[in-house]
């Protein structure tokens, strides 16, 4: 929604104007990444671990069948997944390019600090390094 990222974008704007450095909006591609480059700010595309994704990249709105993912082993295989291959299995089975440089987790799943640290495992377990993207 526009005026949303344009609300977002703002706050982000004026805090970074605050501190004297351009900080990142995350958020998955599409009008609030067009917002932020407008605004000249950086853009940080986040991929959502623990949530649904439909065919044209878009998460699964809540409530509906396949929209929240809380087994800390699938969670912690879609990390490495993304990290190796950029891409996430959707919910209707087939796989899709998603090359973000943040992953999110959702706090307010029962299972959060359980796949929080199942996902640390599993990233360094395979060496990935992990670090701010910016």
């Amino acid at each position: 929604d526009a005026e949303h990222a344009r609300a977002v974008v703002e706050a982000v704007a004026d805090l970074s104007s605050r501190l004297g450095r351009a900080l990142p909006v995350l958020g998955l591609p599409g009008v609030v990444a067009d917002v932020a480059a407008s605004a000249g700010l950086p853009f940080v595309h986040e991929a959502f671990l623990d949530r649904g994704y439909t065919i044209a990249g878009g998460l699964v709105p809540r409530g509906e069948p396949g929209a929240l993912i809380d087994d800390p082993a699938q969670v912690a295989e879609r990390a490495l997944r993304l990290v190796r291959d950029g891409d996430v299995e959707t919910v209707s089975g087939t796989r899709i390019a998603v090359d973000a440089a943040s992953l999110c987790l959702h706090g307010d799943t029962p299972s959060a600090v359980s796949m929080a640290r199942a996902v640390r495992a599993a990233l360094d377990d395979a060496g990935v390094e992990v670090h701010a993207p910016w």
